[in-house]
């Protein structure tokens, strides 16, 4: 039972739509029936009306399995024939990588009779129903068979901890926009496990929760996670922190890192002003066997943490911002929305301005981790200067523009590259932080410190004051972004991001940096940010000077392209076997650095690949090479630790 396990939930009346009548929890908010607000119901069509019917029925309890059993029930009219389709672009996923792999085991039945299907040869998400022409009912049933290890793709159900993604369990009539087609779902879960979502439900019973019909689209922008270990942490009155662990010994302990979460949210407030969604759900799994991840959505986050992102506070610190990050992402990607990015169905997107959808995202991502607590200012400064130094370093830049790795999730799956130095990747994260930096920096260095960053999203991504609880998602072009940019600062804002975004630039982004008051500075030890990263991740990071990177298992997993390793001949995969006559560890390849430096001859080292055992030499006499962020003495601003200072007033609670 979910943290409205003091009330229970009667069994609604339904009304003459086929809605249920809703209550509101006094608890969470969430809507329930009898009480709250009385909302007109939209008219819509009757053709609508009768799609509006479908039934979802998933059965999550097999566990030890991880299947999803599916039943689905579909009312017609003159819909013959009928092609059904599932999600295959999903925003948060940024390419189309729909969960049909999953799906097996197809049995349609219309009114009691078997009848044929096949897949649409043009787009395999189609699937066409060969159902008589005065048929009634259509059911389907089908599992969605989720992976049982990592290499077969994301883990989602183990003993203790299960995600559900209504995208992976729900087919829909095709051709028909999410907006107007309603589903009622229901959902299974194991005996006694705690559960929660976005949605609203009506009936909790024996592990079988009712929820009210919903559109489609917002169905799947509203996951499950159940777990048999959990907490449940109210941050305010609207928002919820939802934890499910491996142990229950995992949970969190510490009121002041609970403190520091509660603070995200009042940060975030004073950055937006007014929320898009009436209640907010962070759905936060600690586990060592469901798959780490972090996915968007309006009116709750996925967060999949390590299993001791609580009990082990002082060294995750390089997961503290995922928080922020998806919770950025209910104003920055779900309320407003790129342009090609909110289609009338799940067919097929665009991945325009994700330096703005995500780039913006992790800037903030740093800043309210800063503000809140969650990560100190010293570390969010070395976090900084990690991702300036990485993407400043990154060859790729010589041939290929920011704005086309915008489409790296579509061209490479997010599958691993042998050279991603070379090819870059979704480089609009890192490298676009490192553009809104510089923008807010020149807001407050243009404005006398008056106006930065604050202001521009506070008039662009806030929802209007008195509007809806919910309110739809609002489209913007690059045209927009600019004009209200200028709006702030009148300045040439489209010249600027054209040459940061389109053109070729052989630098990173630095001036936010610079203006900031601080300068890039080299040291001989890895910063606590990233010694934290590196304990955490179980890597060690040589690639400002050495140009690798090395992992478990003296293994190396990343060569920077013409770098001293790749002049070598090294490349990911190769195991390092000694340096020079020392077995090979870290300390003995830091050591032979240190001894390249001093008497200037190559670091010599024993790799093996496949069943070949060489000898290398790599010509490196720098020294070691970590960034960090120093005051400048070239700067008399400070506008880097403006923009990191908590803005939220003390004891502050959103209305």
């Amino acid at each position: 039972m979910d943290h409205c396990a003091a009330n229970f939930f009667r069994p609604s009346h339904w009304n003459k739509f086929g809605f249920p009548r809703v209550y509101r929890c006094n608890l969470c908010f969430q809507d329930r029936a009898g009480r709250g607000p009385k909302r007109r119901a939209k008219r819509i069509p009757v053709r609508m009306r009768e799609m509006a019917a479908i039934h979802l029925d998933v059965d999550a309890s097999d566990t030890d399995h991880g299947i999803f059993r599916v039943v689905q029930t579909f009312h017609l009219q003159d819909v013959t024939p009928l092609t059904l389709t599932l999600a295959k672009w999903l925003p948060a996923y940024h390419a189309p990588h729909g969960a049909m792999d999953c799906l097996a085991g197809f049995a349609f039945t219309a009114d009691g009779q078997p009848c044929r299907w096949s897949r649409d040869p043009r787009d395999p998400y189609r699937l066409h129903i060969d159902a008589p022409h005065d048929a009634q009912v259509l059911r389907a049933g089908f599992q969605s068979v989720t992976p049982t290890e990592a290499w077969q793709g994301r883990v989602v159900v183990s003993d203790d901890i299960l995600r559900l993604d209504w995208e992976a369990v729900c087919l829909y009539p095709a051709g028909v926009s999410v907006d107007h087609l309603f589903v009622r779902p229901t959902l299974r879960l194991p005996q006694d496990w705690v559960w929660a979502t976005a949605l609203d439900a009506v009936q909790d019973h024996d592990g079988e929760i009712a929820f009210a019909p919903v559109n489609v689209r917002r169905l799947l922008d509203s996951p499950v996670m159940a777990g048999r270990h959990a907490h449940t942490e109210k941050l305010d009155a609207a928002v919820t922190l939802n934890i499910a662990a491996d142990r229950s010994d995992q949970l969190p302990q510490d009121a002041s890192v609970l403190e520091a979460h509660r603070q995200l949210v009042h940060e975030a407030d004073a950055v937006f002003g007014h929320r898009p969604f009436a209640r907010y759900d962070f759905l936060v799994s600690l586990s060592d066997q469901v798959s780490p991840m972090g996915l968007e959505h309006r009116a709750s986050s996925e967060c999949g943490v390590s299993a001791t992102y609580f009990s082990n506070w002082d060294i995750t610190t390089t997961e503290h911002d995922l928080l922020p990050h998806e919770y950025v992402h209910a104003w920055i990607g779900k309320y407003r929305v790129p342009q090609g990015n909110l289609q009338n169905d799940f067919s097929f997107m665009t991945d325009e301005l994700m330096w703005v959808y995500e780039g913006l995202t992790q800037f903030y991502g740093y800043v309210l981790a800063a503000r809140s607590g969650l990560i100190s200012q010293a570390h969010v400064r070395e976090a900084l200067a990690l991702v300036f130094a990485t993407y400043n370093s990154r060859p790729g830049r010589q041939w290929r523009p920011l704005s086309d790795t915008e489409m790296d999730p579509i061209i490479s799956g997010r599958q691993p590259k042998p050279w991603i130095s070379w090819q870059r990747s979704e480089d609009y994260y890192g490298e676009g932080a490192l553009v809104w930096l510089e923008i807010d920096a020149m807001l407050r260095d243009g404005t006398a410190g008056t106006s930065s960053l604050d202001d521009f999203c506070r008039r662009f991504f806030s929802p209007p004051e008195g509007g809806e609880l919910y309110p739809p998602p609002v489209p913007y072009v690059r045209a927009d972004v600019i004009d209200a940019l200028h709006a702030i600062l009148p300045y040439p804002w489209d010249a600027h991001l054209a040459e940061r975004i389109d053109n070729i630039a052989p630098k990173a982004p630095y001036r936010g940096i610079t203006l900031g008051g601080y300068e890039l500075v080299w040291q001989h030890a890895p910063t606590d940010w990233l010694s934290h990263d590196q304990l955490y991740h179980q890597y060690f990071n040589f690639t400002y000077s050495l140009g690798m990177t090395v992992g478990i298992g003296a293994k190396i997993i990343d060569v920077v392209w013409d770098g001293p390793a790749f002049r070598a001949g090294l490349v990911s995969g190769i195991e390092i076997l000694a340096v020079g006559n020392r077995a090979y560890s870290t300390a003995a390849l830091q050591d032979a650095i240190d001894q390249a430096q001093t008497d200037g001859q190559p670091i010599a080292m024993t790799v093996r690949r496949f069943d070949r055992v060489k000898q290398v030499h790599l010509a490196w006499a720098g020294g070691q090479r970590y960034p960090t962020l120093a005051p400048s003495t070239m700067s008399g601003s400070r506008h880097l630790d403006a923009l990191l200072t908590p803005h939220a007033k003390a004891g502050n609670r959103h209305v």
